[in-house]
This record gives C-alpha cells, sequence and structure tokens, in this order.
C-alpha cells in the first residue's frame, strides 16, 4: 500500500467488509433528499429503527448521518450519531469488525473540532484495532492521522510516550513511506535535527505523502541548527497557507520562514494577524500549536515586555482548550452512557440471534480478524443443493438448527449452493466430534434428506480462511468420492495428513499452466448437420502426459492426487470448450453445440454436476448447447450415483449421448435409456457395408431413435461411399475426414 488512505476509501473497504453494512448505499441515496428537505424527520425515521432493533439499518443511517453532519459542520450532532454506534456495537457484538471504522471517524470528527487530545486517543484505539485485527487499510490510514495529530497536540512533549508509540509500529507490517513519517517524527520531537539533515531523503516531488512534511520539518531543523541560508523555499508552499492555516506542515513552514526573514516588528506584527484569524475561526486548538512552537524558536527575537506577553496569551489559551476539552468531555461522556444505559436495557439485542450471515466476499476478513485457536470451519451441502441453489426458508432452518444447538456466536456465508460457517470451540476435542456427530444425526431426523458435512477442527485450521477452506474442500471432495449412495449422511473430519491439500485446486493450477505453455495440446473437431454444409457444433479431444502433472507435485502427494487428474482433466476440457463456444458466439452470433466425452470416474464425481453448471452460468453458455458423451456399457451398467447424475443434468436442460453404439457387446434396447443423442461408431458404419442384416437393425434403430424424439449421429464419415450408405437412414448430425476436408474449424 503505497498510497494515501482518505475516508472515502476507507468507509467503502467497510461498506464491503462489513455485513452491518451491506445496506449503506440503499440509505446513502433515500437518505440524503429526507435530510435536505426535512433534518428534524430524521430523528423519527431514526426511533421507528431503533424501536424494532433493526439494526442492519440503523448502523448505516447513523453513519451516513454523522458523515453528513460533519460536512455541514455540525461536528457535535455527527458526534452523538457515532457514539450512538459504539453503544450498538458494544451490545450486539464485543469485538464487531465496525468498531475499528467508529474509532476513526471518532478520531476525524474529533480533529476537525481541534480537540487533539481526544482525536489521539481514538486513532491510537484504530491504530490498535486495525493492527490486532490485520486491516492494513484501517493501520495505515490512522497511523498517517496520528502521526500528524502527535505533532499538533504534542510537539516537543511526551517523549517518552512517543518512543513507546514507534516501538509498536515501526515493525508492523505498514508502507515504507509510514515508517519513514513515523522515523522523522521522532527525530523531530526528539529535536535530533543535525541527525534529521544528515539522514532525509531528497525532496521527490512526486511522493505527496511525504513531500510536505520532509520540506517544513527540513526547514525548520536548518533554522534551528543557525543554517537559514541553506533552505530552498517553496513559495507555492507558501501560499497555501492563506487557505490551510488548520495544515500543521504549512503551518511550520510558513512559521520558519517568518522567524528568519522578519525582523522583531514584522514578526510581532505577523504572530497577531495570525493569532486574530484563528480567534476569529475559534480554533483554540491550532492557535495554541503556534504558540507552542514560537515559545520554543523565537528566544531572543522578540522583546521582554513582547515575551512576557506571549508567554501569558499561551498560558491563558492553555487553560482555556483545556476547559474546552473536558467541557467535550464530559458532554459526550454523557450521551455515551444515555445510549449505553438504553441498548443495555434492551435484552433481544444480545439473546435475539446468536449467529450473523454475512457475504461471500465478507466472509474472509470477518474470518481473519475473528480467527483464535479454537476456531472450527464447517461446510454444509444437501445432495440436492449439489446442482441448485439453497431454498431461502431451507437455508434459513439450516442456519437456526446449527445455531440452536452449538449454542456458540457462529458465522454463516453461502457460496453457490454451499453453507459455511465457522465458531469458536468451548470444549475438548472428543467431546466437540461427539457434539458435532449428534448434530448431524439431529438433522437427518428433522430435514428427512441425505446431505454431506465436513468439519475442519481446531488442530488444523490457520488464521488463512484461504488455506482453510482448501483443507476443507479437499476432505469434502473426497468424503464424496468414497460415499456409499444408501448412505443417509455422512460427516467428514479434516485432520489427517492428507486431507489438508486440496489436490483439485493444485491440478487444476497445474493444467492451466501445462495449457499456458502449450503442453494441453487441444482439438476442436467440427460436427455438421445431414447436408454437410452447416456447421452444428464442435467435439473436444485433448493430448496431455499425465505423469508430466503429477511429477510436478511432491512424491508424497502423487499417489493421493492421481484419482483426481483424470476428473480434473477432463471437466478443464469442459471449461476451455465452453469458452471456444462463448468467443464463437459472440464473433458469429450462431449458437455451437459442444460434443464432449465423460469417464465413468468423473460421472461418479457428485460435483460434476454443480461444478458443470457453475462452468456454463460463468460463460453464458445455453446447457441445450452441451451433449455430454457416454459410452454403452457406463450408460447400460446399473449404478445409481450414474443414473443420478445423468438425470439432473437432463432436468437442467444438458443433452446426454449414447457414444460408439454398436462397437461394444452391449448393444441391447435402448427404449429405456435417458438419452437425447446416440451415435453410431466407425465399425457399425463397417457391419453396414458388409452385411445386409445389420440394414434391418439400422432402420429398427432408427424407428426407436424416432420414437423418443433421440437424433442420430454418425461419425467416421470419410468418403463419399460411407456418406451414400447412411444417406437414406435420417442421420441429424454428421462428422469426419470427408467433411473437415471441405470446412475447417
Amino acid at each position: 500500500m503505497a498510497e494515501k488512505v482518505t475516508r472515502d476509501a476507507l468507509l467503502s473497504f467497510f461498506i464491503d467488509s462489513c455485513y452491518l453494512l451491506e445496506n449503506y448505499r440503499k440509505v446513502e441515496g433515500i437518505l440524503y433528499e429526507q435530510i435536505e428537505k426535512d433534518e428534524l424527520e430524521l430523528e423519527n425515521i431514526l426511533n421507528d429503527y431503533r424501536e424494532n432493533q433493526s439494526f442492519e439499518w440503523l448502523i448505516p443511517m447513523l453513519i451516513f448521518a454523522s458523515r453528513y453532519y460533519s460536512q455541514q459542520k455540525a461536528n457535535n450532532v455527527a458526534l452523538k450519531y457515532l457514539i450512538e454506534c459504539e453503544c450498538i456495537l458494544e451490545n450486539l457484538e464485543t469485538d464487531n469488525l465496525l468498531k475499528g471504522y467508529i474509532f476513526a471517524e471518532l478520531g476525524y470528527i474529533y480533529e476537525t473540532k481541534g480537540v487533539f487530545k481526544e482525536a489521539d486517543f481514538y486513532y491510537m484505539s484504530a491504530a490498535s484495532f486495525g493492527s490486532d485485527k490485520k486491516i492494513p487499510l484501517l493501520t495505515t490510514y490512522a497511523l498517517e492521522r496520528l502521526i500528524y495529530i502527535i505533532l499538533v497536540s504534542c510537539h516537543r512533549k511526551s517523549i517518552e510516550r512517543f518512543q513507546t508509540f514507534t516501538a509498536d509500529y515501526q515493525n508492523q507490517d505498514i508502507s515504507d513511506y509510514l515508517k519513514y513519517q513515523i522515523e522523522l517524527l521522532r527525530l523531530y520531537l526528539s529535536e535530533n535535527y543535525e541527525e534529521i539533515i544528515l539522514n532525509i531523503e531528497p525532496v521527490d516531488e512526486t511522493q505527496e505523502n511525504t513531500l510536505l512534511m520532509k520540506k517544513a520539518i527540513c526547514a525548520h531543523s536548518l533554522f534551528q541548527l543557525n543554517r537559514s541560508d541553506e533552505i530552498e523555499w517553496d513559495l507555492n508552499l507558501l501560499e497555501l497557507v492563506a487557505s490551510q492555516q488548520s495544515d500543521v506542515y504549512c503551518l511550520i513552514y510558513h512559521l520558519t520562514y517568518h522567524l528568519v526573514h522578519d525582523n522583531d516588528e514584522q514578526l510581532y506584527d505577523y504572530i497577531t494577524k495570525l493569532s486574530n484569524n484563528l480567534k476569529d475561526k475559534q480554533q483554540n486548538g491550532w492557535l495554541r500549536f503556534v504558540y507552542q512552537f514560537l515559545s520554543q524558536s523565537c528566544e531572543g527575537k522578540l522583546n521582554e515586555v513582547e515575551g512576557s506577553e506571549f508567554q501569558d496569551s499561551l498560558n491563558k489559551l492553555t487553560q482555556q482548550v483545556s476547559y474546552q476539552e473536558q467541557r467535550l468531555k464530559h458532554r459526550m461522556q454523557g450521551i455515551y452512557h444515555n445510549y449505553r444505559q438504553y441498548y443495555n436495557g434492551i435484552h433481544l439485542i444480545r439473546n435475539k440471534r446468536k449467529y450473523k450471515v454475512v457475504s461471500w466476499k465478507q466472509l474472509p476478513i470477518s474470518y481473519r480478524y475473528e480467527y483464535t485457536s479454537k476456531t472450527v470451519v464447517g461446510y454444509f451441502k444437501l445432495d440436492h443443493c449439489f446442482y441448485s441453489d439453497f431454498n431461502t426458508s431451507l437455508l434459513k432452518q439450516v442456519i437456526e438448527m446449527i445455531d440452536e444447538f452449538i449454542g456458540e456466536s457462529i458465522t454463516f456465508s453461502v457460496e453457490k449452493e454451499g453453507l459455511w460457517f465457522y465458531f469458536k470451540a468451548c470444549c475438548s476435542e472428543i467431546k466437540l466430534k461427539r457434539k458435532l456427530n449428534r448434530l448431524v444425526e439431529r438433522w437427518y431426523e428433522k430435514l428427512g434428506q441425505s446431505y454431506f458435512v465436513t468439519f475442519c477442527l481446531p488442530q488444523s485450521t490457520t488464521d488463512s480462511f484461504e488455506e482453510t477452506i482448501e483443507r476443507v474442500k479437499s476432505s469434502f471432495y473426497g468424503m464424496i468420492l468414497k460415499s456409499r449412495s444408501k448412505l443417509s449422511y455422512e460427516v467428514n473430519f479434516c485432520q489427517e495428513k492428507f486431507t489438508r491439500y486440496n489436490f483439485s485446486v493444485k491440478i487444476h493450477q497445474l493444467l492451466e499452466k501445462a495449457n499456458h505453455i502449450g503442453e494441453f495440446t487441444l482439438n476442436y473437431s467440427p460436427l455438421y448437420y445431414r447436408d454437410g454444409h452447416q456447421l452444428f457444433g464442435i467435439e473436444c479431444h485433448n493430448i496431455l502426459d499425465d505423469y508430466s502433472i503429477l511429477n510436478q507435485l511432491p512424491v508424497e502427494e502423487r499417489e493421493e492426487a492421481s484419482p483426481f487428474l483424470n476428473i480434473e482433466k477432463e471437466i478443464y476440457l469442459f471449461k476451455l470448450g465452453c469458452d471456444y463456444l462463448k468467443d464463437y458466439d459472440e464473433k458469429n452470433s450462431v449458437k455451437l453445440s459442444l460434443f464432449i466425452k465423460f469417464s465413468r470416474q468423473t460421472l461418479l464425481n457428485k460435483c460434476l454436476c454443480s461444478r458443470i453448471l457453475t462452468h456454463l452460468k460463468e460463460d453464458g453458455i445455453d446447457p441445450n448447447q452441451v451433449i455430454i458423451s457416454v459410452n454403452e456399457d457406463i450408460l447400460f451398467e446399473q449404478n445409481v450415483l450414474i443414473q443420478k447424475a445423468i438425470k439432473r443434468l437432463r432436468e437442467f436442460g444438458v443433452n446426454i449421448a449414447l457414444d460408439e453404439y454398436g462397437a461394444g457387446a452391449l448393444t441391447g434396447s435402448i427404449r429405456n435409456l435417458s438419452i437425447d443423442y446416440l451415435r453410431i461408431s466407425s465399425c457399425f458404419i463397417q457391419y453396414l457395408k458388409s452385411s445386409k442384416n445389420c440394414l434391418s437393425m439400422m432402420n429398427s434403430l432408427i424407428n426407436v431413435c424416432m420414437s423418443k424424439d433421440v437424433k442420430i449421429c454418425c461419425s467416421e464419415i470419410e468418403n463419399e461411399s460411407s456418406l451414400h450408405l447412411i444417406r437414406d437412414f435420417g442421420i441429424d448430425v454428421v462428422s469426419g475426414s470427408y467433411y473437415q476436408r471441405k470446412l475447417v474449424v
């Protein structure tokens, strides 16, 4: 992160990350018009949401209202709404992610008001929160503002406190430019001016993050070392102070310039004019900074009378600022206690529900900052949901059952058709396993349908969400592959060595790499309508050395990963075929069909249908454009899982083709098969040439296909004699070298 973090960028991050701000954009559009029309009506609107405990709407409204009033310079009103947000979050969850943003906003409002002591406290809280919860954007924003506030409020004071600050954050995972600012400020507050001049980097005009700071601190350091003739003044920066008197670096630069160039009378007039200007704007905090700065810098520049008068003004101003800060602090504490008492009195706020549902995009961030060494991750899929999204009512029922049984704070998220959740285990591993097994039994009793669920126990979870879900999915897919069709439910635990690796993901990445470097050779064979002139579709093939893929894995993983290779290779080939159709459709405005062959092993993978539909959705391909080719021995096999997969694919509009009909021994009745296409093998064509008995078989076959609305495909048409042979049979789709010479895809 090399760029300065703005308030808007910070808000956008929390809108994307925090489930409580999912409605912020809607609130922003509606509430702005309402406030513009009638600000008094805002409180009535907020009261309705308070009474109904609709916090998913109330919190975005409070944050929007706070930002609106801070823009209108009504900072006390803005503070009131932020404090209410803080009280709500304390009651909802003790460590809600949004608290970090509230700390940062409170710091900003106090800074705008010139109450630097409170701003310092909240920026420090935000920086600490961002560091603890691993939110670098928040940490960077808070530290940038904190460096600024420390310079304004603690100029040449509290060195011991600042040394603690630098020790806490100098080694944090923050940007280099921020570390440079921290070090520069440390030297400056320690009055180590010689070190600053020796080590300060040349001023780079493109580095806006540190440009003003470098110029201002370098100029004042040279002044303190009586080397003012070496200062290279920036006239543009000198002009900025007229419009930005609340910019500490501009003020330091401008004050140093007058200390160098003005005589006593001119300096006194300048100080008087600047003081009156800040007083008129009621910027007492900034005026105190000016006086503190000058008291350290203008010794000997003012006569005894002027110096005494100046010191008296500084003392009075310090007392006045301290009084105003205390008064505001007590007032805001009163507001805080009132809201806290109000929300503490609403008992339902804690007990209404123990869980939260976040978007899939928000889940990794929530997991990362809530992770502990006792975190359990679970993944749940109903059997019929492998191929469709969760029904809303069913999803709610499943969530509430998990919440009721586990009894801990749980975070849920739906990724396509699967339900992810995590929670903190509060018992030993043996008791936890018993509890989870009782849970899955109870699910089946209540839901009355089969499902699959896997858990990643604390010994295998990490603070990396991506790494943890790879372990969960690896165990989940392994569980599906070995599951028995008659099993009502199955539970699995991610704890064995090899279940830590998501072989599917690893092999998919290796296939992509092979395709990129040209080792995954693709061949798209054209298919034509019966007249042989119009393109019907394509058939995908590939050539790949399997050993070249497996050999890229560690030795101990190769045997375990081998069963996944053929499955992933065929699904990856299907993905590339979909990409081809998408590109062809866009360029030619013609929808082709995709013929692709799947093996028995792939058809037995329960995740096949789900992954096929995912690729179709991603490329916008109509399922009816896909024809999955299956050998006749597999189709005739009485395997429940295969028949179930084929049935579901057809329900979603995907076509099934009986491939190589006539090549095997199982050339019996096709009346009971659920297929859309029948593909005649080249062997059968040869039978037709050599035996007239096969002609009657062909006529019978055609009659059966016509009665079941099954289209016939004929491959390997190599010459005109083969074409004449099958011309009268009403073949729907043809392919072969005879046509490929005429039209090449």
